[in-house]
């Protein structure tokens, strides 16, 4: 069975059946070994097309590109001919002519990887775009969960802090709804969003109130570079509420910890709770990795060899 899209463009993309194909292959992945090599991408062409800084995410697709034995080109756009003026539909068609066939892209433009792939015959995924979606973080979130709980349907998780400016944050609130998840909310207000896409949900004023109410806290990280102004007032006053802390962690110490990284220690979260065994942070890096794999294969399927 094939993904029911030939991309990866928006989590909205997938349904609950493309959920199961993933998850399922990522199990298969798992239970392979770390070493395993496979042959679904094997001498095919593809372009690590990321405009913005990243680690996990850069680095896990390449691994899982290599797993899956494509050609890895890794493109540097501050060494390209971007800096000429080339646009970024022409850097796309240049690497077709070269046989890409996939292409990893992460910008800081809403609408860019759709206006790609309406102009490819080739795969587009999304690895992050602007503020609004990061589909293969939101996948690796969900299906950490559903291997901690057996299945994500009822979990009670709470999102915590930069929902504003989070890709990760809307990327969740679409897949983790779909599966059944009960989602609430807590931030200071001026980085809570305004649309549509928290109607409904509860929004605890406080860290305090939401753990005695949730399994799982979701942390994300204070986004200042893509805040236009000061939206907190401190980084200590932004702690004191919403940031985790063993203190915090003690009282409730079957609480579940997740956060996308990077993690700004101090702000967020206390470098010492990443030690304790429901701090699943490096649990989400490596399912990163196989849920990566699981995708390029599943869209190996789609491609024009």
């Amino acid at each position: 069975m094939k993904l029911s899209k030939g991309y990866l463009i928006d989590s909205n993309d997938l349904n609950l059946n493309d959920l199961k194909l993933i998850f399922d292959r990522t199990d298969e992945f798992i239970k392979s070994g770390n070493f395993s090599d496979f042959d679904y991408l094997k001498n095919v062409p593809l372009a690590l097309a990321f405009f913005e800084n990243s680690t996990r995410t850069k680095l896990s697709f390449e691994l899982a590109a290599k797993r899956l034995n494509a050609h890895v080109l890794d493109f540097n756009s501050d060494t390209s001919s971007l800096t000429k003026g080339e646009t970024h539909l022409d850097t796309i068609r240049t690497l077709e002519a070269m046989g890409v066939k996939i292409f990893v892209v992460r910008h800081k433009e809403d609408g860019l990887h759709k206006f790609l792939q309406n102009n490819t015959n080739n795969i587009i995924i999304n690895a992050g775009e602007g503020e609004s979606d990061h589909p293969t973080q939101g996948l690796l979130d969900s299906y950490t969960l559903k291997n901690h709980f057996g299945s994500p349907k009822g979990v009670n998780l709470c999102i915590v802090g930069d929902v504003l400016h989070s890709r990760v944050a809307r990327s969740n609130l679409i897949l983790l709804k779909k599966q059944g998840v009960n989602i609430s909310l807590t931030a200071p207000k001026e980085l809570l969003p305004k649309d549509d896409l928290i109607k409904g949900l509860t929004i605890y004023k406080d860290l305090d109130e939401a753990i005695d109410n949730v399994d799982v806290v979701m942390l994300l990280r204070v986004q200042k570079e893509r805040m236009k102004s000061e939206l907190i007032k401190s980084t200590e006053e932004y702690h004191s509420k919403f940031g985790m802390n063993i203190k915090r962690y003690e009282r409730k110490p079957e609480l579940i910890i997740m956060h996308p990284g990077p993690v700004n220690y101090g702000v967020e979260l206390d470098e010492k709770v990443i030690l304790y065994p429901n701090c699943l942070i490096q649990n989400q890096v490596k399912y990163g990795l196989y849920i990566r794999m699981a995708v390029l294969s599943l869209l190996s399927d789609y491609i024009k060899r």
